[in-house]
């Protein structure tokens, strides 16, 4: 068993080839370039390697007389499927390169091989076995832990959620009110609803109510009911929202938009545990637990006199924060997952799992929508797929289009042919390398390869065209 100690396995290659001098020289090319290199002229005992090592990447010739390329490739896919593979390849194999390429294969490289195309493909190569590596481990961590991470619909292993999990499970058999504290789109409704879960009135209502989106005039007969005749247009008597909870909990959203004089009236309710519907002398007693929410600091609105100081203290007994996305960036990958299998299930569609470099791309955006941002945007890959992209300015003249007009050529072969034209182009720019085209046009190394050979391009020719 060989160990690389100095870089824990993360940048060493391995290299098959039964010609020796080509073994070396390939050799000698990585570690000039930074990179461990284990070498056998023998498959089998290049499979043993696999077995007992972790490798970055494979490097192997296709023409050997014990075992070709190719059954080697398809012997590394049954111990792992998502070991990058690079077919080193002679003119008169590039059709079998290409399906295999079609099967998983990473890339291929035709002889003589160019040592800044090779080090190109084994950076691309290793960047992504890097990243599946570190998500199978974030994978491997969630499933430990599969019931920390999901916990009353809310998704996250990230230590800020088991934070949280943590303080709703002391909350939740409380009976104090919570005032939950987030940027717009983290999740408090969720949070609330956890709350209300995890108690001991989970089996009673839940009455979510927006401030925000209420108008104005009807918030006190929304939340306190009303009796019949009660102001113009009150033909019937009505149930306010702290009656129909009865003693479940009601969820008081965007709790800043609630008017000065609904506030004054809020607090009497909660010193004096009574409703009292508009246009009614009697009092009804309230059981409900109050959960408010807001994504704007208290204490600012307080200072500006938009909200009153009382009622803060009433609703700020027990002050819970939902955390940001930025701050549990680990989280994503587990959220555009469930966001996925949830579009999946709505629609009654398959759209596969996004690939490791997409998730990634997400990864690296701020999100200041939070998860009701990565959401939606989860849902617009779902529909578009992940290649589209928003395009302004003013229409440019095509010079394709008007002999297309001119000729009056039918709508599938002009696409075609303007398809062909332009993959033919990004392939020329990039030197005839499939995995960094396939990254450009946003479509996977299957697609761009069916692509190819449908419209009979030649990868050869347009890398000696470079």
């Amino acid at each position: 068993m060989m160990e690389h100690p100095e870089n824990n396995n993360t940048t060493t290659l391995l290299v098959v080839d039964d010609d020796l001098y080509l073994l070396a020289a390939i050799k000698q090319t990585l570690t000039l370039n930074g990179y461990l290199a284990d070498t056998f002229n023998e498959p089998g005992k290049a499979l043993a390697a696999i077995h007992e090592n972790s490798y970055a990447a494979v490097i192997t010739d296709i023409k050997m007389p014990q075992m070709d390329g190719i059954e080697l490739f398809k012997r590394i896919q049954e111990i792992d499927t998502e070991l990058p593979v690079i077919l080193i390849t002679g003119h008169g194999d590039v059709e079998m390169a290409v399906s295999a390429i079609k099967k998983g294969a990473y890339d291929f490289l035709q002889k003589p091989v160019d040592e800044d195309i090779l080090i190109a493909s084994i950076e691309r190569a290793v960047e992504k076995r890097r990243l599946i590596m570190e998500n199978r481990c974030l994978i491997n961590r969630l499933k430990k832990q599969r019931k920390s991470y999901h916990f009353h619909g809310l998704f996250g292993g990230h230590p800020v959620m088991q934070d949280l999990y943590e303080t709703i499970e002391a909350v939740a058999e409380e009976d104090d009110p919570v005032m939950l504290y987030g940027e717009t789109g983290t999740g408090k409704e969720l949070v609330a609803r956890a709350i209300h879960e995890a108690g001991k009135r989970h089996a009673r209502p839940f009455v979510p109510v927006n401030m925000g989106a209420m108008p104005v005039d009807m918030i006190e007969s929304e939340l306190f009911g009303h009796v019949k005749g009660a102001f113009t247009g009150a033909l019937q008597q009505k149930q306010g929202k702290f009656e129909y909870a009865e003693d479940g909990t009601i969820f008081l959203d965007e709790i800043c938009s609630m008017p000065a004089s609904t506030q004054g009236k809020l607090l009497r309710v909660l010193e004096e545990k009574t409703v009292t519907p508009l246009g009614s002398n009697v009092s009804i007693p309230i059981r409900a637990r109050i959960i408010a929410a807001t994504n704007k600091d208290l204490e600012q609105e307080i200072d500006k006199g938009t909200f009153r100081h009382d009622l803060y203290f009433r609703l700020n007994v027990l002050p819970v924060k939902t955390p940001a996305l930025r701050e549990r960036k680990e989280d994503i990958p587990l959220l555009v997952e469930h966001f996925r299998l949830g579009y999946c299930h709505d629609r009654q569609l398959n759209v596969e799992p996004f690939s490791t470099e997409i998730i990634e791309q997400i990864k690296r955006n701020n999100w200041p929508g939070n998860i009701r941002e990565l959401k939606n945007h989860v849902r617009r890959l779902c529909v578009f797929g992940t290649h589209a992209k928003a395009t302004k300015g003013p229409a440019k003249k095509n010079t394709i289009i008007e002999k297309s007009l001119a000729q009056q050529t039918p709508l599938k072969p002009y696409l075609e042919q303007i398809e062909k034209e332009y993959l033919i182009e990004v392939l020329r720019q990039n030197k005839g390398l499939v995995p960094l085209t396939h990254h450009q046009l946003g479509i996977s190394r299957k697609s761009l390869y069916d692509k190819v050979n449908k419209y009979e391009i030649d990868l050869a020719t347009l890398r000696s065209d470079t």
